[in-house]
């Protein structure tokens, strides 16, 4: 017997929704599983990102040697961590600080490349303003160093120094800073942190021995 006109017509329809349905099935979208790690990814990216943009700052801008800048330091736990340091004289590469403690005066005289930012002479004890730009270097300290990202790592005669963070915050009585270099100096028996902001230089200095803490922070600045 053969199927009605009727029979077919139904028989057609339901092929065609059948099919139909299966093309909207085969059109879904299967969600892409995130994986476990992108978090963590992405940290590392933004990083990689934030170390290139430090990286790109001249050193210069991290410790301004400008003639005529000056820094007033507020000390705790030592009668000389309150301190004033001014620069008295720059020529080229070259600039001499002159820095008071209240109990003595001394002098130094840094010199800036692209890569790294050096003492190269220190007296301990300076109360003339002597130029000592021209005098033969007796000192080798390297202050800070390319590259500018964390586990930047050089020795000097004073303990090893170690950049240990490029975003640090530092409150001090002259402002907040943000986004500052952490230098951790490590010695035998202390471990010393110097913090330095873009635009105005050392901001705070800790050192730490033996339970015992001194700090010097930045109360009040002038760059020239």
């Amino acid at each position: 017997m053969k199927p009605s006109r009727f029979t077919l017509v139904v028989i057609l329809l339901l092929l065609t929704m059948f099919f139909m349905t299966g093309c909207l099935n085969l059109k879904k979208e299967t969600p892409t599983p995130q994986p476990e790690d992108q978090p963590e990814l992405q940290k590392e990216e933004q990083k990689t990102q934030e170390e290139q943009k430090v990286e790109d700052i001249s050193l210069k801008e991290f410790f301004p040697l400008t003639e005529g800048s000056k820094w007033l330091y507020l000390g705790e736990g030592n009668e000389f961590a309150s301190f004033i340091r001014e620069v008295l004289y720059v020529r080229e590469d070259r600039a001499q600080i002159m820095e008071n403690n209240g109990g003595t005066i001394s002098a130094s005289v840094f010199e800036t490349t692209d890569e790294e930012i050096v003492r190269i002479f220190f007296q301990g004890e300076e109360y003339n303003e002597t130029n000592f730009l021209d005098e033969e270097p007796n000192d080798n300290l390297v202050i800070l160093k390319k590259p500018l990202k964390v586990g930047s790592k050089w020795e000097t005669p004073q303990g090893s120094r170690e950049i240990v963070e490029i975003d640090a915050t530092v409150d001090t009585p002259a402002g907040k800073f943000e986004d500052c270099i952490k230098v951790r100096i490590s010695m035998e028996n202390s471990t010393s942190n110097e913090y330095f902001k873009r635009g105005v230089g050392m901001v705070k200095r800790e050192f730490v021995s033996e339970g015992t803490t001194v700090t010097s922070t930045l109360e009040k600045y002038e760059i020239k």
